[in-house]
């Protein structure tokens, strides 16, 4: 019988054509997947979506209809996954090796009709990373594929060869062998770890009033089971504490990230009372380490449990991938349940104390985000660039500030700088609209409609904005464009 799990990285001599590979019986039939270190988080703003388009056009070959088959982009992973027979695993594995080295360029456009597709059926972003961490790495999830329109063969090419390679992949098996006549026959290259998570929030506890009626909180602490068990016990106790608050749909996440931290989020549609208090109240709680023995003893067993049952399934295996590329070591079913039995309630309470601290804060639409214990969250820029100034058509609150730094609007006392050595992307419209999004995820509408003198404003700003920055747009509908406000008209008495 082979062991439940291969030795750490350093020691493990198994490979599949130069890819560290995996290998664990499983009780029921074969699955197997293909994991490369890259997300969204390595994706600029302005070519948000291209992990996504090659996932797309690696995993749906030709392969045969009896066999589960599926690609997934995540934030810092993209896997290829299969369940069948042992020759029908070989065969879609196979097959995604030969498509990185020749990828399928002639599916680009339908491709992207299927992307456009699934984000038109998916729920609203979640705002809380781009409020965390801005529009980069970690925060890209909570934008939409932007770049999809500007990608080409050769982008989509030089994407594959820097992070489809072997080096920067991992395989794992479900089963009792590698599969017969599985090959590998990936592009040489350099592992990849995963970038740093900027941080666009200088001050926590935080909280930002959201777009949507929902309610929703996250940190960010050290990835280790006492973080994990925490998660657990929150959702406990949000859905015993806030249930006569008429709060649906508790849920709670604990997300391991390859640097070493973990993102735990909270969500909930807050019922017709209360609920934001109450809300409040049991985070503050929770952060001052009033964590319940029984809670901790419940959800550690509960997390034994899981572990076991996933372990007899050969479900351990991808997240030990996630591991193997992060440089993480690769634990034992038994070094899994031993670091769960070990923890306290005192355990739990200091993560608590930590996570409570790093906090974000979504509260609904139209609430006031003002909270005590926590800082609003800032939406505005500390300083503005000089240059020239453009007043605001029939709006004397209105000024927008051009210079060779970056741009900057002023609406009544609220100033929004973008500079352009921190854009993130520049969105353009053929009619002169511009809208520049600045790595701290702040947003200048520069649209020439709205400012005296700003017929040259577009050029300016495409000049100064590196090519690669730039996302091109369709024309929009004449009635979309902003306008002016209609000029207040003055009568003399008499």
């Amino acid at each position: 019988m082979l062991p439940r799990m291969p030795p750490p990285l350093a020691d493990s001599p198994l490979e599949v054509d130069g890819v560290r590979t995996l290998l664990a019986p499983t009780t029921g039939p074969m699955h197997a997947g293909l994991v490369f270190r890259v997300g969204l988080v390595d994706e600029p703003l302005a070519r948000r979506g291209i992990t996504h388009l090659v996932e797309h056009l690696v995993a749906h070959g030709p392969g045969r209809a009896g066999a589960h088959r599926n690609g997934r982009t995540g934030v810092e992973h993209t896997y290829f996954h299969v369940q069948g027979t042992e020759s029908e695993v070989a065969e879609f594995l196979t097959g995604i090796g030969e498509r990185l080295r020749n990828l399928p360029l002639g599916r680009i456009a339908e491709e992207r009709d299927a992307l456009r597709a699934e984000a038109a059926g998916r729920p609203a972003a979640d705002p809380l990373p781009m409020w965390r961490h801005g529009a980069r790495d970690y925060g890209l999830p909570s934008y939409p594929e932007l770049g999809l329109d500007q990608l080409g063969a050769d982008q989509l090419n030089a994407w594959v060869a820097r992070y489809f390679t072997r080096e920067n992949a991992v395989l794992w098996v479900a089963g009792e062998a590698i599969p017969a006549g599985l090959r590998l026959d990936l592009p040489g290259g350099e592992r990849r770890p995963a970038p740093v998570a900027s941080v666009a929030l200088p001050n926590t506890p935080a909280s930002f009033a959201g777009g949507s009626g929902d309610l929703a909180w996250d940190t960010v602490v050290r990835r280790e089971p006492r973080a994990a068990v925490l998660a657990n016990v929150l959702e406990r106790r949000m859905t015993r504490d806030l249930r006569d608050t008429g709060a649906q749909r508790i849920r709670t996440r604990y997300e391991p990230r390859a640097d070493g931290t973990a993102r735990i989020v909270a969500t909930l549609e807050p019922g017709p009372d209360r609920t934001l208090t109450g809300l409040v109240g049991l985070l503050s709680a929770v952060g001052a380490g009033q964590i319940d023995q029984d809670d901790v003893t419940a959800v550690a067993e509960l997390t034994c449990d899981g572990l076991r049952a996933a372990d007899e399934r050969g479900a351990r295996l991808p997240g030990q991938a996630f591991n193997l590329l992060a440089g993480h070591p690769v634990q034992s079913l038994d070094e899994a349940l031993a670091g769960v039995r070990a923890l306290t309630r005192d355990d739990v309470a200091e993560v608590a104390g930590t996570a409570y601290r790093a906090g974000l804060l979504m509260t609904p639409a139209g609430t006031d985000a003002d909270l005590p214990g926590y800082t609003p969250a800032t939406a505005t820029s500390a300083e503005m660039v000089t240059g020239r100034t453009h007043r605001g058509r029939n709006n004397r609150g209105l000024r927008l500030v051009a210079g060779p730094d970056g741009v900057s609007v002023l609406d009544g006392d609220t100033v929004t700088t973008v500079r352009y050595d921190a854009c993130a992307a520049l969105l353009t419209w053929p009619d002169g609209g511009r809208q520049l999004i600045g790595q701290d995820a702040l947003v200048v509408r520069a649209e020439p409609t709205l400012y005296r003198g700003a017929d040259g404003l577009p050029a300016e700003i495409d000049a100064r904005v590196p090519a690669e920055s730039r996302v091109d747009l369709a024309a929009r509908e004449p009635e979309t464009v902003p306008q002016p406000p209609a000029p207040t008209r003055w009568f003399r008495r008499g």
